[in-house]
């Protein structure tokens, strides 16, 4: 996959992005920052600039983001198209992310803005209604990901397919999974064997002889 070749273009007019711009001109004037946007913001930004957006999601190594989004009155409190400052966590995504960001510069912030591949596999871990929207909105806009395109991009973040701790809200990645292929491909698909089990094989050739349990780390994804 060429990621670029679907990544779309920043378009600044779009309501998403005039909250940034808002958020922008909030921030210090002095020093740079940096805060990255996920949810449905990036794909209304890049993509689609009809797909509707409750609120813009981003987070930022600035310790005094929420606070300052509340005192220019962008919180979810205070606007009805609000900003959701949360934290780098809550963005369930696979290693390459950052690599194929596109980055846009308002003032002195960069914000970030994920590629669609990497919004959509964040939204599987939920795979709610307006998520399986937002795959649909992609694929009808640019034919991307195939479906050879998605299973590859999910090997590579195979662990975001473990089982939740027994603190946190479950998440069921395989069974989102069989959920959406089916909607989108027009198949059924069975995560384990063509997700997991590839994915696993291949870290443990890259392992050789000697490295860790992969057959027992199958057989934890597996239940």
């Amino acid at each position: 996959m060429d990621p670029e070749s679907w990544a779309g273009s920043v378009n600044l007019n779009t309501p998403a992005a005039e909250l940034l711009r808002r958020l922008a001109a909030a921030l210090p004037k002095t020093g740079e920052f940096t805060i990255t946007v996920f949810g449905s913001a990036p794909i209304q930004i890049t993509i689609d600039s009809a797909l509707v957006s409750a609120d813009v999601d981003v987070f930022s190594d600035f310790e005094g983001l929420a606070e300052l989004v509340e005192r220019a009155g962008l919180g979810e409190n205070k606007a009805t198209f609000s900003i959701q400052v949360s934290s780098e966590i809550n963005f369930r995504v696979g290693p390459r992310w950052k690599d194929r960001a596109k980055r846009t510069r308002i003032g002195n912030c960069t914000f970030v803005l994920p590629h669609p591949i990497d919004i959509l596999i964040a939204k599987l871990s939920r795979l709610e209604e307006k998520d399986i929207r937002a795959f649909e909105i992609v694929r009808a806009k640019t034919g991307h990901p195939t479906e050879a395109e998605l299973i590859a991009e999910l090997q590579m973040a195979v662990d975001l397919f473990r089982p939740s701790f027994a603190e946190e809200q479950g998440h069921d990645m395989a069974e989102n999974c069989r959920r959406l292929w089916p909607l989108l491909y027009g198949r059924e698909i069975d995560p384990r064997k063509e997700i997991i089990a590839p994915a696993l094989a291949k870290r443990k050739a890259g392992y050789g002889q000697g490295g860790p349990d992969h057959k027992q780390e199958l057989r934890d994804a597996l239940r």
